[in-house]
């Protein structure tokens, strides 16, 4: 074959450009000993004789075709495998390699424990499938199968294992945390974490565990353009002593308000929120953080205003709220039909020089949902208080 061979000599047959070193320069790449072999791949990865998201398949290739060039050490792992589609690269390239493809999921779907936070509400999906069907099609070779909920089922991968390609689908917040946590600290200098839905706008949890996450570690996402809005990093060693990113969006402007409806106050707020609507948020489950510092750095004390409310029915008149500040106690708020909407305040007051934002929590001594109220309703979030807006004062400034 000449250097100058398109994708007609490979006899392409889903349509579209492919990388030139998959195209016009295969020949050469296969001459230099490329990993790849994208017609085989992409007839494994395609569903009923169509490729649909090419651009997650074309990425994962490169990747492996750069972890090939780069000699990365690792294996290689698939947390939320669903039916396979992604398995059958990741096994493929896994045995090119010589290394274990180790694919983790439930195999029946979404596990109820993970509906929490930003997830909260959601149902069961992704249950048809099945541990032997994903098994006929990936196969047997240099793959390891494990079935159950993680981050349980971790304690059945390698002690001392080491990773060059980490693939996370997994949608919801608390997986996709327990992953990152899980196999961050295991990835092999210079390999590859991929997240799944992060930018889909379809699975806010998704997007808001890769940001947490990420927030104070040296590596930057880079956004993909398949389908789903994958986001890819590769693992470094540096580490820097300045603020984060999320620390310094976390730093509000003193004296304005700052509205939590539509996200507005995404940056700021913690575990044990919903997903925000138009007029607000809901406070989740059994504590709902809030973390945050004013813009002036000089103002290391501060006072915070909340504008509040909880749902107060004859199945609850009435809620208590216990307030942490920094993990101690801080007070405790009460509300009921005579005093419900309102803003209440809570005194921050810290060391001289500290830039960090400060923790406030939330915990309601119950919550109700509104399937509770009204059984007609499908809505089962765990709800403790409404959020509408917020406000940081210096101490005792009107």
């Amino acid at each position: 074959m000449s250097s100058t061979e398109g994708p007609s000599k490979l006899d392409w047959p889903y349509g579209g450009p492919l990388p030139q070193r998959l195209s016009l320069q295969y020949a050469r790449y296969r001459q230099r000993g490329g990993l790849l072999d994208v017609l085989a791949d992409a007839q494994a990865y395609a569903e009923q004789g169509k490729l649909a998201d090419k651009e997650r398949f074309l990425f994962l290739s490169l990747a492996f075709d750069q972890i090939h060039k780069e000699a990365l050490a690792g294996d290689v792992v698939e947390l939320g495998v669903y039916k396979g589609q992604t398995a059958t690269i990741l096994a493929r390239n896994a045995r090119r390699l010589g290394r274990t493809a180790w694919l983790l999921d439930t195999f029946t779907g979404f596990d109820a424990k993970d509906f929490t936070g930003a997830d909260a509400g959601r149902g069961p999906q992704f249950a048809d499938t099945s541990l032997e069907s994903v098994r006929a099609r990936v196969g047997e070779p240099n793959t390891r199968y494990i079935r159950g909920f993680f981050p349980d089922t971790a304690a059945e991968l390698p002690a001392d294992g080491r990773y060059c390609l980490v693939h996370i689908d997994c949608d919801l917040y608390a997986p996709i945390y327990s992953a990152l946590e899980y196999f961050y600290p295991r990835m092999v200098p210079g390999g590859f974490i991929v997240v799944h839905d992060y930018g889909s706008l379809g699975w806010d949890g998704a997007e808001k565990a890769v940001d947490v996450f990420f927030a104070d570690k040296p590596e930057c996402i880079v956004p993909m353009p398949d389908s789903a809005g994958s986001v890819v990093l590769r693992r470094q060693r540096a580490q820097g002593k300045v603020l984060t990113w999320l620390q310094a969006r976390q730093a509000l402007a003193v004296g304005a308000w700052h509205e939590a409806a539509h996200g507005q106050l995404a940056s700021v707020l913690g575990d044990g929120w919903s997903r925000p609507e138009p007029w607000g948020i809901w406070g989740v489950d059994t504590a709902h953080v809030i973390s945050l510092a004013p813009s002036d750095p000089a103002l290391a004390s501060f006072d915070v205003d909340l504008d509040l409310h909880a749902t107060i029915v004859p199945a609850r008149p009435s809620l208590d709220v216990d307030v942490l500040v920094e993990g101690a106690p801080a007070g405790r708020w009460h509300f009921s039909e005579a005093d419900n909407r309102g803003v209440r305040t809570i005194a921050v007051r810290r060391r001289k020089g500290a830039r960090t934002p400060a923790t406030i929590e939330l915990r309601p001594t119950a919550t109700l949902s509104p399937q509770e109220i009204n059984p007609a309703s499908t809505d089962t979030r765990p709800l403790g208080l409404a959020l509408h807006k917020l406000r940081l004062r210096a101490p005792g400034a009107a």
